[in-house]
């Protein structure tokens, strides 16, 4: 009885790995057969970080000494310039579009102009014996708006460039410096 149990061990294993023979390849020609994957046909928009964040000022800079203990210093300043957003390359839509697009993207309000005369405030914390700067201004940032859609093998192509929109991004943004001697608010 043992020799027929090992026949019938060796048949049945012989027949599984002739069994997995057989449906390797029909698998592999069955994905080669396969229809290619669709990406769609419809147009999109695509909007990318551009460059990197840059600061244009607002108002004058303020300062103080500190004669005192440590305490935090507020400056009440008043804008003298005015500021906005807009297309920096390019262009083609309006401001409204390109800020609509952006908040859409990023979840985050972005300002389309400032006015000047508008009192903004600042606090800052002064060691004794120091000095303490602010300078009011805007944060922008930039980013590439396009119209696109997948071509063959899903590759992007672009069907419209719309340039580079420069965003106020924050509003008001406070440089700050403080020191021994006179310092220069930075960024």
């Amino acid at each position: 009885m043992n020799k027929f149990g090992t026949a019938g061990r060796v048949v049945a294993t012989t027949a599984l790995l002739v069994g997995a023979s057989v449906a390797i390849p029909t698998a592999a020609s069955a994905a080669a057969n396969a229809p290619q994957r669709s990406c769609g046909t419809d147009s999109f928009i695509t909007v990318e970080k551009y460059g990197t964040p840059y600061y244009k000022t607002i108002g004058s800079t303020a300062g103080k000494y500190n004669a005192g203990a440590t305490s935090t210093l507020k400056y009440a300043l008043k804008t003298t310039t005015s500021r906005s957003t807009s297309w920096t390359v390019g262009g083609g839509a309006s401001v409204g579009w390109g800020i609509g697009k952006v908040e859409a993207k990023f979840e985050h309000n972005v300002t389309k102009k400032t006015t000047k005369g508008v009192t903004v405030t600042d606090t800052l914390k002064v060691k004794s014996k120091n000095y303490g700067y602010v300078t009011p201004k805007v944060e922008y940032r930039r980013f590439n708006i396009r119209k696109e859609h997948y071509g063959a093998n899903c590759k992007v192509v672009v069907n419209k460039d719309y340039g580079v929109i420069d965003v106020i991004w924050t509003y008001p943004f406070f440089s700050e410096c403080v020191g021994k001697h006179a310092c220069t608010p930075k960024p």
